[in-house]
């Protein structure tokens, strides 16, 4: 309850109804020390001002102005990243494949936003174009460097091979191909 309207920067606020919680994706993963006692609030509040300070040490409102991204739209980015790659040195193939798709007006297509590609709901990556309303987790600082720093690839698709990495792919006959090696006929 804590999270749903907590916006003290106005780089969280957004008036988007399908938006519950308006910290989600906001509150830096890391580990607290919370005082016994202490309120959700309040630990929301230390979680939330620690993302804001990580993104100011790490001069993420600069980079993210250069490129024209706003801080919410590279944080919504930067929780797709962070949910998909298992491996974080694959962040970067994974924001450049989302992005170029952004580029190009073709649906990101994440499992990770829904768990049914079917459902109707504005967060189905897969039926609506573009970013989700909002983020769909907290994403760490190498996914939001990641997405400031995506490869450039030719890459449209991939699939996640059995040990968690991914093979990419350009073509969506050559992503079937690598479904049904991975995964057997389907």
């Amino acid at each position: 309850e804590a999270a749903r309207n907590y916006t003290p920067y106005p780089y969280m606020e957004t008036s988007d109804p399908n938006v519950i919680y308006k910290a989600e994706g906001f509150i830096f993963p890391s580990t607290y020390m919370f005082d016994i006692g202490m309120n959700e609030k309040d630990m929301l509040a230390m979680m939330v001002k620690e993302f804001n300070t990580q993104m100011n040490k790490e001069n993420i409102p600069e980079e993210a102005e250069k490129q024209k991204m706003s801080i919410r739209d590279l944080v919504n980015m930067a929780a797709l990243v962070e949910m998909e790659a298992v491996f974080k040195e694959e962040q970067p193939r994974i924001a450049g494949v989302f992005l170029r798709r952004l580029e190009i007006y073709m649906p990101i297509q994440s499992d990770t936003t829904i768990p049914d590609t079917r459902i109707q709901n504005p967060y189905n990556t897969y039926q609506n174009p573009g970013l989700p309303p909002g983020p769909i987790s907290s994403p760490g600082m190498s996914a939001i460097k990641a997405v400031l720093n995506p490869e450039k690839t030719e890459y449209l698709y991939f699939v996640a091979e059995k040990d968690g990495h991914h093979r990419f792919t350009k073509t969506y006959a050559e992503h079937l191909k690598a479904i049904e090696d991975i995964h057997g006929p389907q």
